[in-house]
């Protein structure tokens, strides 16, 4: 299996920092601190290193600190089994977000190609009870982890329903207008499911083989709609579909519409009727499940966040949660408002305890 550490990261006018370099030498990372020092700040700059808009799903030109006129620039160095490479993303001056890989410039989805990056916020603890989008969103940039040329499909596909909801908006009736735009919208709407429901097999098989180690809740895992079988029984409904969906001027059927739906195996109950420890539990199983699966088809570990992680576990799940991630040799980088727990922290864990220095009028990290 390969091994993967992230040794070096600067920040140049990104969020609150103008200046920033670290260096990592350790498997565990900690920031400490204050609520609204910037912890999270750090944790979003690594995870702008994966396809789409990073932990916060920030529009990337609201990334650059606040009263510079310069444009935001992070890069890392990576050691990936004693190959080092540097990484570099920013926003250029046309207001998209670049890539370059030694100083060459490259796709985007070459981001997921190189390593994978997950990460849990306190945000998802209302996945299972919040707007199917947000369970969409969670399911896309685990899929982009396995299929990366996945983020830029998403992308086309919602440029072109764009297209076809205005048709419908300005009561067009070209019909080559929309057949085109169906078409593309079939193309395209057939590899997102596809991609979405391989990804859910992979887990599921995946569980199968930890199940009887007692770490998580066992779980059922599916979309609530039926597989697109193929893109011309895809463009034929949405063609078919097409005066249905002028009565909403929207699109009603597609991949837009699905929705992830975990159920409880024990409780034999949904997640979002579980109680919030259970709905916590089951984040956490899925969030296991995602990282043992992507080290094993990759030989390769993820990257892991895990923002305001003390608040977001009791001190079993986190236990559980950090065993399972240390069994496969996974880079952690996390976050809290104290340093409670160190006591289950790995040994050799590096720790930085950011403060303001009033006097200064900067930032300290220690």
């Amino acid at each position: 299996m390969d091994n993967l550490d992230l040794k070096k990261l600067t920040l140049r006018n990104f969020r609150s920092y103008k200046n920033l370099d670290l260096q990592f030498n350790s498997k565990f990372i900690y920031f400490s601190g204050p609520n609204g020092i910037g912890k999270t700040n750090i944790l979003e700059a690594i995870s702008l290193f994966s396809p789409g808009r990073g932990l916060r799903n920030a529009n990337i030109s609201d990334l650059n600190q606040v009263k510079n006129k310069n444009l935001w620039h992070l890069s890392a160095i990576l050691n990936i089994s004693n190959i080092f490479m540097e990484i570099e993303i920013g926003l250029d001056k046309t207001g998209k977000k670049h890539l370059r890989i030694d100083g060459k410039k490259k796709p985007l989805f070459c981001l997921a190609e190189i390593f994978k990056i997950l990460w849990i916020t306190p945000l998802m603890d209302r996945l299972w009870i919040g707007a199917s989008n947000e369970r969409r969103r969670f399911l896309d940039r685990l899929v982009m982890n396995f299929f990366p040329h996945h983020a830029k499909y998403c992308i086309l596909y919602d440029q072109a329903l764009t297209k076809r909801n205005l048709l419908f908006k300005d009561n067009e009736k070209d019909e080559a207008w929309f057949i085109a735009i169906e078409k593309q919208l079939a193309e395209i709407g057939y590899f997102i499911d596809k991609y979405r429901r391989e990804v859910i097999n992979l887990l599921s098989k995946m569980q199968l083989n930890m199940k009887n180690k007692g770490y998580f809740p066992i779980l059922d895992i599916g979309l609530n709609t039926n597989p697109i079988n193929n893109m011309d029984e895809f463009f034929e409904n949405l063609k078919k579909n097409r005066k249905n969906d002028y009565k909403f001027k929207r699109t009603l059927i597609g991949p837009h519409k699905s929705d992830l739906i975990i159920h409880h195996i024990v409780k034999n109950m949904p997640a979002k009727n579980c109680s919030t420890g259970e709905q916590k539990s089951l984040l956490l199983s899925l969030f296991i499940l995602s990282s043992l699966a992507i080290s094993k088809k990759f030989q390769q570990p993820p990257i892991i966040l895990l923002d305001e992680i003390v608040a977001h576990l009791d001190k079993e799940n986190l236990k559980i949660l950090l065993e399972q991630l240390i069994s496969i040799n996974a880079q952690i980088f996390a976050s809290g408002t104290d340093k409670s727990n160190f006591d289950i922290f790995p040994p050799n864990f590096l720790s930085y305890n950011l403060n303001w220095d009033k006097e200064k009028m900067c930032m300290n990290l220690n």
